[in-house]
């Protein structure tokens, strides 16, 4: 029990430790000496689609997301929810994932730490579990050690904007001030299943570090590329969290000096919120999977279209 404590006390962002955004690059451990820091800029055009499997081994297995007991804590930098030590945790596996990950707890950056194509997500939720058995100085000496999901949220109005995030809006009050570890809000029950991607199938995964002091690269990232719609009326309220005086909490982006993969299904989904952006990832997937002769068919169909709206075509000759 006390071992689950300290995991939960020191994961992600801790309530003692003392660094700020702006002075990120001061910040201590791997933060500057690491190789394989996170977050990226996720290019689609440079994602290695795994249509063998040999990196993404199956599908990514959600289990006991719908009902977890969390308790909230804004550490100064962030608002995170932990699950109660003692209460049935939710297990995620499969994916690239070799055995299971428990979780441990979410937290919340805005904007977006993550970017796809250079475009950066108004919040990202990010879903933080630890390699099933480990201790917590295990997993963090470990490339292996950690999975963390990250779900990229885009804004509408309505009230159907507001499902995602509706469990957690009315503690945003009690969460306003930077809180004592031992003074967290009761306990409540939530179902994270609403706060994943619409496509949870639908994801990039790379190798790489955990975004705050200290940096470990012990992290398998799993980025959502189907947003998650959110209210633009909850949005604002995380305007009045004080995280020590910062108006956003994300970590400026590192090199992409990595393979970064992608699922199948990705291809099926827009990575960018943009038209030109939605065919070009359409067109890389293509070239990524199917033969030349489709893709040069594909591209035959595209300029139809381009010749139709009355921009200039491309020669598919040169495709392949």
């Amino acid at each position: 029990m006390k071992a689950f404590i300290v995991i939960i006390c020191f994961i992600g962002l801790s309530y003692e430790a003392e660094w700020s955004y702006e002075g990120e690059y001061q910040w201590p451990g791997k933060c500057s000496s690491g190789t394989l820091q996170s977050p990226i800029d996720i290019s689609t055009k440079d994602a290695v689609v795994d249509r063998q499997g040999d990196h993404i081994q199956g599908p990514l297995v959600f289990r006991g997301y719908q009902q977890v007991t969390a308790t909230a804590l804004n550490n100064g930098h962030t608002l995170k929810w932990s699950a109660v030590p003692g209460t049935p945790a939710p297990v995620l596996s499969g994916g690239p994932l070799k055995g299971n990950y428990t979780f441990l707890q979410f937290h919340l950056h805005w904007l977006s730490e993550h970017a796809i194509d250079g475009f950066k997500y108004p919040l990202e939720i990010h879903m933080v579990h630890i390699k099933t058995g480990l201790k917590l100085e295990e997993a963090l000496k470990r490339p292996d050690g950690l999975s963390v999901v990250g779900v990229l949220c885009v804004l509408k109005s309505g009230p159907a904007a507001e499902h995602a995030l509706a469990q957690i809006i009315p503690t945003l009050p009690e969460l306003t001030y930077r809180m004592d570890p031992d003074n967290q809000t009761m306990a409540q029950i939530l179902d994270l299943s609403r706060m994943l991607s619409p496509e949870p199938q639908s994801f990039y995964t790379y190798h790489g570090s955990l975004t705050t002091p200290q940096c470990e690269e012990a992290v398998t990232w799993i980025v959502m590329d189907k947003p998650l719609v959110i209210s633009d009326n909850q949005y604002k309220l995380f305007s009045k969290i004080d995280i020590g005086g910062n108006t956003f909490n994300y970590r400026a982006l590192r090199p992409a000096n990595r393979k970064v993969y992608r699922s199948v299904a990705s291809c099926a989904s827009i990575a960018s919120p943009t038209f030109i952006g939605f065919l070009f990832s359409i067109i890389m997937c293509a070239k990524s999977i199917l033969t030349t002769t489709l893709v040069k068919g594909i591209c035959i169909i595209t300029n139809m279209k381009r010749k139709f709206i009355g921009t200039s075509i491309k020669d598919c000759n040169k495709l392949g």
